[in-house]
């Protein structure tokens, strides 16, 4: 029996090229470099169906869409990849403060934040009046006042406004800053956004403002007594 010995064309070089680079996509372990070798060996193969002339139409559609799939993927790996470029101040900051939420997750609520530096005297809330955000003490002191007697002092890592964020009422106390400090405020319409987005940030971010604000009542009542 004889064997037919293949012919090689130009054609088979990038149909080779493209079983290459499908092949190394299931190598490689990184979810971007995967999809930039399949989107490599779609776009070869599909070269190849234009250049081998036959009737492969079919084939050639199926690849444009897998090719658009993967583009897409790309995209949003690389936007996700983006927004964990994260200052560390306060990515810092939100880990230690928010235990059990990811980067991702945490990026979610630096982009609904706003990093501020104030000047000792500024006044975070006013007691009886609307609290538009919530702040998170990164550095320096607050003090706390309920009709004119400091109740509670703050320090990093806690946060001011919490009643009126979780309750829709008016400051229960005014808060000042006492020396230069650095908070990260968070616009209610933005952390609420957030929420929506991922019930996790919601469930956690809720648990340690409860927490929080426990923490808070205890000082109040050893300032009483």
């Amino acid at each position: 029996m004889d064997w037919a010995v293949p012919q090689f064309s130009l054609a088979d070089i990038p149909a080779n090229l493209s079983y290459i680079a499908i092949a190394f996509s299931y190598y490689v372990r990184g979810m971007l470099w995967l999809r930039l070798l399949a989107v490599v060996g779609f776009v070869l193969e599909t070269v190849y169906f234009g250049l081998i002339g036959s009737n492969l139409y079919t084939g050639i559609v199926w690849n444009l869409v897998f090719i658009l799939i993967n583009v897409v993927q790309i995209a949003r790996l690389l936007w996700e990849k983006r927004s964990l470029q994260m200052p560390l101040d306060e990515k810092a900051l939100l880990l230690e403060v928010l235990a059990g939420l990811d980067n991702f997750q945490i990026a979610k609520l630096l982009r609904a934040s706003e990093w501020r530096t104030l000047k000792p005297g500024t006044l975070l809330t006013c007691e009886d009046k609307p609290v538009d955000e919530l702040y998170l003490l990164g550095s320096g002191q607050a003090a706390v006042n309920v009709r004119g007697r400091t109740v509670a002092q703050l320090e990093r890592g806690a946060f001011v406004g919490e009643v009126a964020f979780l309750t829709g009422k008016p400051a229960s106390a005014s808060v000042t800053i006492k020396d230069k400090a650095q908070v990260l405020a968070f616009p209610r319409s933005a952390l609420k956004k957030a929420f929506r987005s991922d019930s996790a940030i919601a469930s956690v971010v809720h648990q340690v403002l409860g927490r929080d604000l426990a923490m808070k009542m205890v000082q109040a009542n050893d300032a009483r007594g």
